[in-house]
């Protein structure tokens, strides 16, 4: 067969649909799945704030005060503390802040509507690495976008791993939520854009679907029976 053709007729698929029949919720991940999230945004924010290199600002994500700020060890002063030394940044907080959200995009309308489609058939729970100055301003574009209904009204219940102590790929994560909600493993579909998580969440028996870059989660599951 022609080349272009095969191209042609492998343009022309549907979007993969996922199978929903044999579950009963629904856990979804918040940056690159309800929320858009372009990290880089972050990294061209920090590197605008000093004379630090790019390589430079990229390696600051293997200090270990982040991930102590997105289990909830060290609060917000200390965690813009950390971020300022390593920075070498002696602005205003508020900018500090500005560059840190700058990673956070839009939420698309239609990811509420889909939400609001599935609620009478499933229960819908979200769980996020994430961090109290993040938290702060999702909620505050979840008003911009959906103002007639508040953000943790979409889900039965949203776990954080900041308030909860605990952050994917650990088990202990999965394992809290289940627990708090009594979630069947086997009936539980768990959507996340890291392979890693969704590899933890398939080791404790879930569903999982690793989102990739060109798939969204209207096309995997609007108008599931």
């Amino acid at each position: 067969m022609d080349c272009n053709v095969t191209y042609l007729l492998l343009i022309k698929q549907p979007p993969m649909s996922l199978d929903t029949t044999k579950i009963d919720a629904i856990v979804f991940d918040l940056g690159g799945v309800i929320l858009d999230l372009n990290v880089e945004r972050t990294f061209q924010a920090f590197a605008g704030l000093g004379d630090l290199s790019m390589d430079a600002i990229k390696s600051l994500a293997d200090q270990d005060f982040f991930k102590q700020y997105e289990v909830g060890e060290i609060d917000d002063p200390t965690f813009r503390a950390h971020l300022r030394e390593e920075l070498e940044f002696k602005g205003p907080e508020d900018i500090l802040e500005e560059a840190w959200n700058a990673m956070l995009g839009p939420i698309a309308k239609s990811k509420f509507e889909l939400l609001d489609q599935l609620a009478p058939k499933f229960r819908l729970y979200l769980m996020s690495n994430t961090n109290a100055i993040h938290m702060k301003r999702i909620l505050r574009i979840a008003d911009h976008f959906s103002p007639q209904k508040r953000f943790y009204d979409y889900f039965d219940k949203v776990f954080l791993s900041n308030e909860v102590g605990e952050r994917k790929p650990n088990a202990g994560f999965y394992e809290y939520l289940m627990r708090d909600v009594s979630l069947s493993p086997s009936k539980t579909l768990f959507i996340d854009d890291l392979e890693e998580n969704i590899e933890a969440a398939r080791a404790l028996g879930w569903q999982g679907h690793h989102l990739k870059a060109n798939e969204s989660i209207e096309e995997l599951l609007r108008n599931k029976p």
